[in-house]
């Protein structure tokens, strides 16, 4: 028996499968569509909404290097013994410290002289020289006594002299040259007076430094003096100390006004404005005043080869900044190149957590879009913009905070 198995295709009815995307990709909003915000009057009448325009004006960028303050030339004064002695206290006031305060012309201490190697008092020869200077002097002070009278005696003539004269002149029986020639009559005699009477100051002190005996024989203490107010920078002798002549004995520095030596890369130094002031800054970047401004300065030329870099001078008054030698400080300098940029106030430029910069603009009545803009460096109260909107466009300034913590749920 013969079987026979027939082996055929049917068409099934199981339904197809879809092709599966390997990626799903939704189109995300605009940024401007999140960041717009729309108030009521009173919610804007509370938030003290004002604004600005966005305005194209000319900046020179400025560039903040560090600088370090040092003492101008000719602001130390070292003072050193004029003669051997012994140091010894003024009026029973101690030797100044270190930092002291002193004014001009101000005995900080006192020397008692050492005539000659082996004794304090002064050898025959030494005396008759003493004596015949003295002698000297004081006949040349009793000629300028002589001469402070009589310029008292020509200027009280010649103020009479130019009272009559002006009154002649008011009551119209004088001429206007009779005042006037009164009047250099009288200003040549108050100016003779004036050099006699210095003059004969002058005298009074060199007798003083002459008379080295006091009456119990002793030589008399020569008061060492500062020829300039300031600090005592430092002082190199103590009480009782014998020193010779010539040796230092204090130094003092006055720092009314102190330099900034701002070193600069060499490359850098055609782009910046040598001749015009500098900004004083902390070094976070944060103006100490407004007044501190830096003005150059002539100064010997410096550079140092190791940090390719050549030094810049500046000058500045320090009596409010208080500014020490050797203490850094931040100085902004002018660069050359002038150009034209956005700027907006401080004040309408808000940070998001990021880092971002945005501004609100005024796009419709009581409607504020968020937009953001690119800071490239703040100049005082003015921000300057790479990028941001357009010339004229109204941005916030008062409430652009209250903005942003309203458009994220931080405000009411």
């Amino acid at each position: 028996m013969l079987v026979v198995v027939v082996v055929g295709c049917q068409k099934t009815d199981k339904p197809k499968h879809d092709a599966v995307s390997p990626a799903k990709v939704e189109k995300l909003p605009v940024e401007t569509d999140l960041a717009t915000v729309t108030l009521t009057d009173d919610a804007n009448r509370r938030l003290g909404i004002t604004t600005v325009a966005v305005a194209i004006r000319e900046v020179t960028r400025r560039r903040t290097l560090g600088g370090q303050a040092v003492v101008p030339s000719g602001r130390t004064i070292i003072v050193s013994a004029p003669l051997a002695g012994i140091v010894s206290r003024v009026d029973n006031t101690p030797l100044p410290f270190p930092g002291t305060k002193v004014t001009a012309n101000q005995s900080l201490l006192s020397l008692k002289p050492l005539l000659s190697a082996e004794r304090d008092v002064p050898t025959p020869a030494e005396q008759v020289q003493l004596v015949g200077a003295r002698a000297n002097l004081m006949a040349a002070q009793t000629v300028a006594m002589g001469d402070v009278d009589r310029g008292k005696a020509e200027v009280e003539g010649a103020r009479i002299a130019f009272d009559r004269a002006t009154k002649l002149f008011a009551d119209r029986a004088g001429a206007r040259r009779a005042v006037d020639d009164a009047e250099a009559a009288l200003n040549i005699a108050a100016s003779n007076l004036a050099a006699a009477e210095e003059r004969a100051t002058q005298l009074s002190s060199l007798v003083k430094m002459l008379d080295v005996q006091t009456p119990d024989g002793e030589a008399t203490l020569l008061p060492m003096t500062t020829p300039i107010g300031g600090l005592v920078n430092r002082i190199e002798v103590s009480e009782g100390q014998t020193v010779a002549s010539g040796a230092v004995m204090f130094e003092v520095v006055n720092l009314d006004t102190i330099w900034i030596r701002v070193p600069v890369f060499v490359d850098l130094l055609t782009s910046i404005q040598t001749d015009q002031a500098a900004m004083l800054v902390s070094l976070s970047g944060d103006a100490l005043s407004p007044t501190a401004r830096a003005t150059p300065v002539a100064a010997p030329p410096t550079a140092d080869a190791m940090t390719s870099s050549a030094d810049l001078y500046y000058q500045v008054d320090n009596r409010e900044l208080g500014l020490r030698p050797g203490q850094r400080i931040g100085v902004e300098l002018p660069m050359s190149k002038t150009e034209s940029a956005l700027i907006v106030p401080t004040g309408a430029i808000l940070y998001d957590i990021n880092g971002g910069t945005w501004v609100y603009e005024v796009t419709g009545d009581r409607q504020y879009t968020r937009s953001r803009v690119a800071v490239r460096f703040v100049d005082g109260n003015d921000v300057v913009l790479g990028s941001g909107p357009s010339d004229g466009t109204q941005v916030v300034v008062d409430g652009a905070a209250e903005l942003f913590g309203t458009e994220f749920g931080a405000g009411k």
